[in-house]
């Protein structure tokens, strides 16, 4: 399964639920610069043979070029949040 955390529709989910402020504090506390990931783009959670990751699109500060990251699920994301399924491979 890959659990859709966030993309343009499911952001505004978050914001009409007011789950800002978490969905940042979630992304920090998996190593990631809130300010960075692109709203525009889809943040995942898929199983690799190593566990599961984050995937997800950011833009660096000084950068203009998005890139692609996976990082390591440190913190499951909590579970009164929404759980929606893409079929989406990488």
């Amino acid at each position: 399964m890959i659990r859709l955390i966030s993309d343009p529709t499911v952001w505004a989910e978050h914001l009409r639920a007011g789950r800002r402020d978490e969905v940042c504090a979630w992304l920090q506390a998996n190593g990631l610069d809130p300010l960075a990931v692109l709203s525009t783009h889809p943040t995942t959670i898929e199983n690799t043979a190593a566990g599961p990751v984050i995937w997800c699109v950011v833009i660096e500060k000084d950068s203009a070029v998005p890139e692609q990251r996976t990082v390591p699920l440190v913190v499951p994301p909590p579970a009164h949040w929404p759980v929606h399924e893409t079929a989406e491979q990488r």
